[in-house]
């Protein structure tokens, strides 16, 4: 009972929550991936942090602006070396979701190239 002192009586661990898809709060956000920033820093969740960690995400295109050959690089709890991001090709793979750890925080990038002017990709986080 110790542990439920530490993060309150009702809430979940990451594992319990992904067990029985628990979870105490969720926030939605659409990244614009039409600009040059998206590459460099890149697009960064809003609302995952360290003082609110996402235990799930869903990342999905819900208006179908991904291309199949679009390849973006996902880099979770502020890791920026490029051989440690998630690399999903583009729409073909979406959506796709992360769950099993605990998130500080998500970045998403995406090549300049690869960018077109209407293209958004929407985020879905559990916490």
């Amino acid at each position: 009972m110790a542990r439920t002192a530490n993060i309150g009586r009702n809430a979940f661990t990451v594992q319990e929550s992904v067990n029985m898809d628990s979870f105490s709060d969720y926030n939605y956000q659409q990244f614009d991936l039409s600009g040059n920033e998206i590459d460099d820093p890149g697009a960064t969740s809003t609302y995952i942090t360290a003082a609110n960690p996402a235990k799930k995400v869903v990342i999905y295109d819900t208006n179908g602006t991904m291309d199949n050959d679009d390849v973006m690089q996902i880099f979770l709890n502020g890791e920026t070396d490029a051989q440690k991001g998630i690399k999903i090709d583009g729409g073909r793979n979406l959506p796709f979701t992360i769950s099993g750890i605990l998130m500080t925080s998500l970045v998403i990038k995406l090549a300049d190239d690869l960018t077109d002017s209407e293209d958004t990709l929407d985020l879905l986080s559990f916490h």
